[in-house]
């Protein structure tokens, strides 16, 4: 298995997903891939303003996130870009994805009433400093050796 860097079919597939709108032109895109080719999750990164950017994942395996995924899914805002922090939105009343990013390290910076129909917007952040996926190093970048 692989990771994959801007597939646009994996970007469609991610945001329908989500869902949201996906621009291939001004969004990022890290997916992992079967060693068929089909997508088992990945991240859309947009909205990037300098110091920040924001994620957005969806996943269509539960074993798409490896040490290595979560390494290269956090060093391309931080190092690459250079981001003080990521965001994230999530609806309140998903409380399983809420949960799942507090255990990333994601924490609540914002709370706007009433966004959705059925719940409240939260915006989720993270700086760099408490990023503990930066200190993974991958063996192969763009492949999991774990896999194998």
């Amino acid at each position: 298995m692989k990771i994959e860097i801007n597939n646009v079919a994996h970007g469609a597939l991610i945001a329908a997903a989500i869902p949201r709108p996906y621009d291939a032109a001004h969004s990022m895109v890290i997916s992992r891939v079967t060693s068929e080719g089909n997508c088992m999750g990945g991240v859309i990164y947009d909205d990037y303003t300098v110091g920040c950017i924001f994620m957005h994942q969806a996943s269509f395996s539960k074993n798409w996130l490896t040490g290595n995924m979560m390494w290269m899914v956090f060093d391309y805002p931080f190092n690459q870009l250079g981001v003080r922090k990521v965001a994230g939105v999530v609806n309140s009343r998903n409380e399983e994805l809420l949960a799942f990013n507090q255990r990333l390290g994601f924490k609540e910076e914002a709370r706007i009433k009433d966004a959705y129909a059925d719940g409240d917007m939260i915006i989720l952040t993270m700086e760099r400093a408490d990023c503990r996926w930066l200190k993974i190093k991958p063996k192969v970048y763009g492949e999991d050796p774990r896999d194998e």
